[in-house]
C-alpha cells in the first residue's frame, strides 16, 4: 500500500501513509507512483460499488484483500475488490462476490453464496447453504439459519435471527427476524 484516496481528506496521512486527495487526482498519482492496482475500503455498499467502477474506468485492476489471520478453506471463490478481515471464517465451496466486506469474527458456513457488494458485519454466523443477495447488509452478530435466502438490497438488523427467507428491498430485525418495512434505498 502506498497511500489512500479520500474525497473528504481532513488529514495528509492515514495509518502513517499519505492521503493523496480525491479520485480526481488519480491520473497524476498513477504516473508518479506507477500504480496499476487499487481497492475500495468504504463500508457503504453503494459507494464502494461506485468508487470501484471509477477505479476500473481509470484502468486500474481491482485487488482483493484477505487478512492472513482469517481462516479460509482452499475450495472457495472470492471476487475482486472483496475485503476479508482478520478472524473471519469462510468454509468450503463458498462463493463470495465482487466488492464484498466480510468483517472480523464472521462465520460463513459451507456451500453459501454472497453476491456482489454485500457487507457482512462482525460476528455474523451463517448456517450452511445460505444465499445473500447483492447490496445487502447483515448487521453485527446476526445469525442466519441454514438454507435461507436473503434477497437483494436487504438490511438485517444487529443481533437478528433470520429463520425464514427475506425478499428483496426490505429491512428486517428481531428474534426471529421480521420484516419491518421496505428499504427506502432500493436499487
Amino acid at each position: 500500500i502506498i497511500g489512500f484516496l479520500d474525497d473528504d481528506a481532513k488529514h495528509s496521512t492515514f495509518l502513517e501513509l499519505p492521503v493523496f486527495g480525491s479520485i480526481d487526482s488519480i491520473d497524476q498519482i498513477k504516473k508518479t507512483y506507477k500504480i496499476t492496482h487499487g481497492i475500495v475500503t468504504i463500508g457503504d455498499n453503494q459507494i464502494r460499488s461506485e468508487k470501484t467502477k471509477a477505479l476500473i474506468n481509470e484502468d486500474l485492476k481491482i485487488l482483493k484483500a484477505v487478512h492472513p489471520q482469517s481462516f479460509i478453506d482452499n475450495i472457495i471463490k472470492i471476487g475482486s475488490g472483496t475485503i476479508v478481515e482478520m478472524g473471519a471464517f469462510i468454509h468450503p465451496e463458498t462463493i463470495i462476490g465482487k466488492g464484498c466486506f466480510i468483517c472480523s469474527g464472521s462465520i460463513i458456513a459451507h456451500n453459501s453464496v454472497v453476491e456482489d457488494y454485500v457487507l457482512i458485519a462482525g460476528g455474523v454466523v451463517f448456517g450452511s447453504r445460505v444465499k445473500i443477495g447483492s447490496y445487502s447488509l447483515i448487521g453485527v452478530g446476526a445469525n442466519i439459519s441454514p438454507y435461507i435466502t436473503v434477497g437483494k438490497n436487504v438490511i438485517v438488523g444487529t443481533g437478528s435471527a433470520v429463520i425464514k427467507n427475506l425478499p428483496d428491498n426490505v429491512i428486517a430485525a428481531g428474534v426471529p427476524a421480521k420484516i419491518l418495512r421496505e428499504n427506502p434505498d432500493s436499487r
